[in-house]
């Protein structure tokens, strides 16, 4: 998920859907810069598909 910050940076965050309701898993980063937040999104899509089993 990628989250606009009060400070206009964008967070990108592991999230798991329970009961309707959003878990954050994981926190990845945040920035102001598209290309820094397409590695954040590359990170994130890495650390779920190895390391967790959402």
């Amino acid at each position: 998920m990628e989250e606009k910050n009060k400070s206009g940076s964008i967070s990108v965050q592991i999230l798991s859907k329970s009961n309707g309701k959003n878990k954050l898993v994981k926190s990845i980063g945040s920035s102001f810069d598209e290309n820094e937040i397409a590695i954040l999104v590359e990170n994130a899509k890495h650390e779920i598909n190895t390391n967790l089993n959402i």
